[in-house]
């Protein structure tokens, strides 16, 4: 999966989590404002309807119904007030502007009008009603609905800015770095300490899986030895520095005989068992810098050179010598001793032109020659 569907993802999953946080948080806001938007009416409206009828009360007392109907006139210019009404007492009408108020309405409010004359009595001239607009709950979150949006886009952005950027210093260029190196079949060591657990575990199972998978391509699975892919490499280099150093290598090629009657005698396992024995054997002869094939079946291959900085001068007849006298002894399967007996054709080089194909064919023809010699006496 690429860095960019990854984004994608990310992006995908989080953004509904970030639109219901903001759903959740928006309905709060306009619930909390609508409440307050109850309480400032409130109190707003009992401003407004004692000021009124504060006012309107000495219009109606003096009969001056021009002045009450202009007070009147006036209040139903309020934004929340939608009707008003009040009676005048001198010409037994009603007083009235926008929608008639009903009594008992919650937005309703009614305020006794009375005049107090010098000697302090009290003169009832009826009652101010006052139809308010309805609070609604809808209104409260539409107005708050602009501010709750711009701070919700702006956190929007910052979250996703600050998503973005941590996850592709955390996962994308990582990821990036991980698969470049699987795209080219190389290891990624080291691993840089600033990766997460998961990715490192990753890449090590990842730098594990492909050294398994080079040795695997390179080294025979029954004996471990290496293949013949792995020979033609270090062949092809140990031809070039004994050119360069002007000494001498061998190729030694081994082919077990009477190694098919073993197969089919004791069984495979047997005979699996026996190219076991042989290949451990072989590598015990041998030092660190040579390498021990097996080519197939039932043939080994041994590469030796000798090297100017190793203290021990290299003899071919020692070896050959060792390789004897380790194959002499039989291998052993459930009891059963195993006699071993083989053919070795061996070939040189040095200075003169050669590649690892030649040689190789060179030391099997020297092998054929010596598995075809007739029998000593």
């Amino acid at each position: 999966m690429s860095s960019r569907k990854l984004y994608t993802r990310f992006l995908r999953q989080l953004f509904p989590l970030l639109a219901l946080a903001y759903l959740l948080a928006a309905s709060l806001t306009a619930w909390l404002y609508y409440q307050d938007q109850i309480t400032d009416a409130v109190n707003h409206r009992k401003q407004t309807l004692d000021t009124f009828a504060h006012v309107l009360i000495k219009p109606l007392w003096d009969c001056n119904s021009l002045t009450a109907s202009g007070i009147i006139q006036a209040m139903i210019l309020q934004p929340d007030v939608l009707g008003v009404s009040a009676l005048d007492q001198c010409a037994q009408q009603p007083i009235q502007a926008g929608a008639l108020p009903q009594p008992g309405d919650k937005d309703t409010l009614v305020a006794r009008l009375q005049y107090i004359d010098e000697m302090d009595r009290a003169h009832a001239l009826g009652e101010l009603r006052i139809a308010f607009r309805p609070i609604s709950i809808f209104t409260a979150a539409s107005r708050s609905l602009a501010p709750q949006l711009a701070v919700f886009l702006s956190m929007l952005a910052a979250v996703l800015a600050s998503a973005l950027w941590t996850f592709n210093r955390t996962i994308g260029q990582p990821l990036s770095t991980l698969r470049q190196a699987m795209r080219e079949h190389q290891p990624l060591d080291p691993i840089p300490e600033s990766w997460t657990e998961e990715l490192t575990e990753v890449t090590q199972t990842y730098n594990t899986q492909l050294q398994d998978l080079r040795r695997q391509a390179r080294h025979d699975p029954l004996t471990g030895l290496a293949n013949r892919l792995l020979l033609e490499e270090h062949l092809n280099r140990v031809i070039l520095q004994v050119r360069r150093a002007g000494s001498q290598g061998h190729v030694l090629l081994l082919d077990l005989d009477q190694f098919k009657p073993v197969n089919d005698t004791l069984g495979h396992a047997a005979g699996d068992e026996v190219l076991r024995t042989v290949a451990q054997r072989l590598l015990a002869c041998v030092r660190s810098t040579d390498i021990v094939a097996r080519l197939g079946g039932d043939e080994f291959v041994i590469v030796t050179s000798d090297s100017p900085t190793d203290p021990q001068t290299h003899d071919i007849k020692a070896l050959l010598e060792r390789i004897e006298q380790a194959l002499r002894e039989p291998a052993y399967w459930q009891g059963t001793p195993i006699q071993i007996s083989y053919s070795l054709g061996l070939a040189r080089f040095g200075q003169d032109d050669c590649t690892s194909a030649s040689l190789l064919a060179q030391a099997d023809a020297e092998m054929y020659r010596e598995k075809n010699k007739p029998p000593v006496g």
